[in-house]
């Protein structure tokens, strides 16, 4: 799904000089005994407005405001976390734009580094553990993540290691059993054999390291490919020698249903703003019906993301007949869950060591285009059951967000009923009203 990637441009001075004052260990550096505890990783959800997409400078949109997550609309309310641990969720995944940490001069990593554990600290103190996951975007472009993983010679990855092992000696001040840093979200490139090569030896020097920094924070690790399955099937565990790791998958499988309504500026998916009425199990669906409805919202659409409305008919139809004939179904999530788990098995990893890290379906509402309730319900049922049938952690995508999270308001309670439901997780019964 990501653009090509660009020349990486040299990092920040500062991040290229924290590089120079770093140890670097070999991959593979043995680990003395297995963690006394880590955290247990079964229901989460990720958060992705507390620490991402931080604001830039207002005469310049390629460099990042300071200091960064700031302003009010970085907040969440302790009642909102608090709904979402009575709910049963046991952890946030909390997604961390890495570029105003490389953006940083020394002082301000030090500072920033700090409102990333206050963050952590408003966290756990609703009883929730914590995944920092250090989440690239596309923002500020010389921070793009196919520009921090495209060389690693290059002055911008040695300076992103340099981060990571700066946020794992703060993170010292944390309980370890409560915690866990994953070091790069979807990791870009790996779709063929010379950069999953390269992404692996990437993993092994961010590995080595946060090792160094702080040898008992446990960390969630990812194969490339978007960090998808085939990514993680890639890896080989021992290689590591690390009992304290997590090995994390996303999955949004089928794309074209769990992301129907979605509105994208990424070219090869602009018509998935019209798609809808895809159902689930695939069989269900009436390609004709929605052939219709396709046709029916490009025709009436008065700002159509490109001019040529029949190619975004032609591209957008045809998805929804390859779906119908894909006849994607619970037995497919199984088979590929199953991969996971027979990968984990022959490399000796255990189930609660295997983390679901993202998946997530977008949900229809009377503002918003998506999948039908009971479709988008049935779709995540399999997904938990999946994953908790073979003792898979997992969280949910974005889970204070309308789109595919967990409220019916973004930021706001009360949480959504239906997918309460689907989760697992418990519904509470809506406060009565006084006529």
């Amino acid at each position: 799904m990501k653009p090509l990637s660009r020349r990486v441009l040299l990092a920040s001075a500062a991040g290229a000089a924290c590089v120079g004052t770093l140890p670097f260990i070999g991959i593979g550096t043995p680990v003395s005994s297995a963690p006394a505890a880590t955290p247990r990783l079964r229901r989460g959800g990720s958060i992705h407005t507390m620490m991402n997409w931080a604001d830039v400078e207002p005469n310049n949109a390629q460099r990042y405001a300071w200091p960064p997550f700031g302003a009010s609309h970085f907040n969440i309310s302790p009642e909102l976390l608090r709904a979402f641990r009575q709910s049963g969720l046991d952890h946030i995944r909390l997604t961390v734009d890495p570029g105003p940490f490389l953006q940083a001069d020394p002082a301000q990593l030090r500072q920033v580094n700090q409102i990333l554990l206050q963050r952590c600290k408003q966290i756990l103190a609703e009883d929730l553990q914590v995944v920092v996951d250090f989440h690239p975007t596309q923002q500020v472009e010389r921070f793009a993540p196919e520009r921090i993983v495209a060389n690693e010679s290059s002055a911008l990855f040695k300076a992103y290691v340099a981060v990571l092992a700066s946020v794992a000696d703060a993170m010292r001040e944390l309980d370890p059993s409560r915690v866990a840093l994953e070091v790069m979200n979807e990791p870009p490139y790996g779709y063929d054999g010379f950069t999953a090569a390269r992404w692996r030896r990437m993993l092994g020097a961010m590995h080595s390291a946060i090792r160094q920094a702080n040898p008992a924070l446990p960390l969630v690790l990812s194969g490339a490919a978007g960090g998808g399955i085939t990514g993680l099937l890639s890896l080989e565990p021992a290689s590591f020698n690390d009992p304290n790791l997590f090995w994390t998958f996303h999955y949004y499988d089928p794309h074209v249903f769990t992301h129907q309504g979605v509105v994208t500026s990424q070219s090869n998916m602009l018509y998935f703003r019209y798609l809808s009425g895809l159902a689930w199990p695939a069989e269900r669906t009436n390609v004709q019906a929605v052939a219709a409805l396709i046709a029916a919202k490009i025709d009436v659409d008065p700002n159509p993301p490109i001019a040529d409305r029949e190619l975004l008919k032609k591209q957008a139809i045809e998805a929804a007949e390859q779906y119908d004939k894909s006849r994607f179904s619970e037995e497919r999530i199984k088979t590929d869950f199953g991969k996971v788990e027979a990968w984990a098995r022959e490399n000796n990893v255990t189930p609660e060591r295997i983390y679901l890290g993202e998946f997530g379906i977008m949900r229809e509402t009377a503002d918003q285009p998506g999948a039908k309730a009971y479709d988008r319900e049935a779709w995540m049922r399999s997904i938990r059951i999946s994953a908790e049938r073979r003792g898979f952690g997992w969280a949910l995508w974005d889970i204070n967000d309308t789109q595919m999270g967990l409220v019916e308001r973004r930021n706001a309670l009360p949480l959504h009923d239906g997918t309460l439901n689907a989760l697992g997780l418990t519904v509470r019964p809506r406060p009565q009203t006084t006529p």
